[in-house]
């Protein structure tokens, strides 16, 4: 069995590069998947609006 501290000493800067890409590209999809679409359509207009509020007394 491969211990952690062996694998991460074989990396060369290169594949800790792509290694970072992919957990990169992983976490975008994540983000876009949980916000996309219109299950959160009410929430991102209702957050959208939040500057044009004028009540400065109004917090949740």
């Amino acid at each position: 069995m491969i211990r952690f501290s062996e694998l991460v000493s074989a990396l060369t800067p290169t594949q800790y590069a792509e290694l970072a890409l992919v957990l990169f590209l992983m976490v975008f999809a994540g983000v876009a998947i949980r916000h996309g679409g219109k299950r959160r359509a009410v929430e991102h207009a209702e957050a959208a609006m939040l500057p044009l509020n004028d009540d400065a007394g109004d917090f949740r």
